[in-house]
């Protein structure tokens, strides 16, 4: 409506082009130019002076600076009650007001414009129409308001509209209610007048402001209350000159809460309020007053983004999830909107909503589909303990981001977490072929071939990848994992084909990477193959001389093994003192009868 209005309500500056237009020398133009002409006349009737109509108001024309007051069709249910209170409040005032003191503007002038602007004449304007048509007909002051029927009569809710620069501001007025409509016109018209009474001081007010005059604002101001105590307007002048003054906050919240007293809708006082909460570092109170912005005017798009960015920052992210859902039912599909929605939910904690938001935001604008944006989306993934949520978008975002080692190094956990080793090798490989000195990639690489009974495979890529840097020992104790079952089983069984797999395995692990802890291994496993072969002397030694050419060789292998342990344990009993202790002496004890044995049984 409010379009409407500015493109099609003219004035009478109009004119000048419609006289230029007549000169077109065609005769169907000139017929078309003439039947325009007579419209624009007609629209523009309010503003010209016709001969023989005599004014609506006693006291002649209004004067140039005489104050008019528009009063339209009044919102309601029943539109024909909308029109008839209204028709009396403004009879009401030109009957108690002379048109050089308060003029209404005529209803004729308001009918005219609007019809010539495509509207019926009982049309119900909303709050920012009707400044647009007060603009028309020259109206200074708008009552706007709704009037319904009640169990007594009626009861009207009202407010008085001024533009004060761009600002269109309110006062509002009691309700009022009525036997009838002349009851409630009698009424209103009272509440009116006692309101332009503090009209004047806030003008002067305003004036002050402009002139950057604060103190002096206010004390105006202030002869405003005195004039009508209840003004809203005046309040709100003080409270700018406040913010202007940098006045100290419990005075702008002082002023705030008096406005919003009589108008709790009022967006300067609340937004005031806010910051004032803000400057004393009272979260709460600020995100309550935010919030009420919002509520005083949810359709309003920059304020609510406003908002959402102080709730977001303020670590209310719950509260403004509301609001977003709110600008998103007005905008569906809004980009923007969906990834600061998301960005709510991520901050909330409410990952499994995040999740499904994120998928959104990225069907809208594909180029929100960053490396970063999926960690976000994986991490939200994890934290809702959603592995196959988590497997997917690892997928998704390693096909997008091939070179991105974290991602293949999630995938290759992830696939092993689900006993898809093959996968997880792959995805390692991947890792390792974009770092080769990554140790992590190295360990999920080993792990997959650990998992495959690969233990050899595993310590070929040890091998390679202690040569280009990585972490020796790191590497080496996943190493260590594949030799202490070994050494488990050994101990277990006390076979010696045991001992010499926990051998083999735990020289292994130290040709890669050597530590205490495969030294360790090295001695108790040789120590305990030396032990087996000492017993089998002591049986051989009895027997044929096949037997005691067999029992030679278990000397030799006693021999080799102790050479093994005493080159292996004082590095190894960093890990069990004790233990390499009683090996050490052992060897030493038994090694004295080495030369008797190989003297007896004639080893050569």
């Amino acid at each position: 409506m409010s379009s409407g209005l500015r493109t099609r309500m003219l004035g009478a500056g109009t004119l000048v082009n419609v006289w230029e237009v007549m000169t077109v020398k065609s005769t169907q133009r000139y017929a078309v130019t003439v039947a325009s002409l007579m419209g624009l006349m007609l629209a523009a009737a309010p503003l010209l002076a016709q001969p023989g109509q005599q004014p609506a108001q006693r006291g002649g024309p209004p004067n140039p600076d005489t104050p008019q007051i528009l009063v339209a069709v009044l919102q309601s249910s029943d539109k024909a009650l909308g029109v008839q209170v209204a028709d009396e409040i403004r009879h009401r005032i030109q009957q108690e007001h002379s048109a050089k003191e308060l003029y209404a503007v005529p209803k004729t002038s308001i009918n005219n414009t609007l019809e010539a602007s495509g509207y019926k004449a009982d049309s119900a304007l909303n709050a920012s129409d009707l400044m647009e048509l007060a603009k028309q007909v020259h109206g200074d002051y708008v009552l706007e308001g709704k009037v319904a029927k009640t169990g007594a009569g009626l009861q009207l809710d009202a407010r008085l509209l001024t533009r004060t620069g761009q600002q269109t501001l309110a006062q509002p007025l009691p309700s009022i209610p009525g036997k009838d409509a002349g009851d409630v016109a009698k009424l209103v018209e009272r509440e009116i007048s006692a309101a332009l009474k503090g009209m004047g001081p806030y003008k002067t007010c305003t004036n002050d402001l402009r002139a950057a005059k604060y103190e002096q604002a206010v004390k105006d101001a202030q002869l405003g209350l005195t004039a009508y105590p209840a003004s809203t307007l005046n309040r709100l002048c003080i409270l700018t000159a406040y913010n202007q003054l940098k006045s100290p906050p419990d005075s702008i919240i002082a002023i705030s809460e008096a406005i919003l007293a009589k108008d709790p809708t009022s967006i300067i006082a609340l937004n005031s309020a806010a910051e004032a909460y803000t400057a004393k570092g009272d979260k709460d109170k600020a995100i309550e007053y935010n919030l009420r912005i919002w509520r005083a005017d949810p359709s309003n798009t920059t304020i609510a983004t406003s908002i959402v960015n102080i709730l977001a920052t303020s670590g209310s992210p719950d509260k403004a999830i509301p609001i977003i859902d709110t600008l998103l039912a007005q905008n569906p599909g809004d980009p923007a909107m969906l990834d600061t929605k998301w960005k709510l939910l991520l901050a909330a904690k409410r990952y499994k909503e995040a999740i499904a938001v994120g998928d959104e935001v990225i069907k809208t604008d594909s180029s929100k589909a960053t490396l970063d944006f999926f960690n976000r989306e994986i991490g939200a993934a994890q934290s809702d303990s959603n592995a196959a949520k988590v497997q997917e978008l690892a997928a998704r975002a390693a096909q997008k981001f091939p070179k991105d080692m974290s991602l293949q190094l999630l995938l290759a956990q992830s696939y092993r977490k689900t006993g898809q080793t093959q996968q997880s090798l792959a995805a390692a490989k991947k890792a390792l072929e974009i770092d080769p000195k990554s140790t992590n990639a190295v360990l999920f690489t080993m792990y997959a071939f650990n998992d495959m009974k690969q233990p050899d495979s595993a310590a070929a890529v040890a091998k390679r990848a202690i040569a280009a840097g990585a972490s020796k020992d790191t590497i080496g104790q996943v190493l260590l994992a594949n030799a202490a079952p070994a050494i488990k089983q050994a101990q277990e069984s006390k076979s010696r084909a045991d001992w010499e797999a926990a051998l083999a395995a735990s020289q292994a692990v130290d040709e890669v990477a050597a530590s205490p802890q495969s030294k360790f291994y090295i001695g108790v496993s040789a120590f305990s193959i030396a032990l087996d072969a000492l017993q089998n002397i002591q049986k051989l030694s009895k027997g044929s001389k096949a037997d005691k050419a067999q029992a030679c060789g278990e000397v030799k292998v006693v021999e080799d093994n102790f050479a093994i342990a005493q080159v292996a344990m004082p590095a190894g009993g960093k890990v069990d003192p004790t233990t390499a202790g009683q090996i050490l002496q052992g060897i030493n004890q038994y090694a004295e009868y080495i030369p008797q044995f190989k003297k007896a049984l004639a080893c050569k």
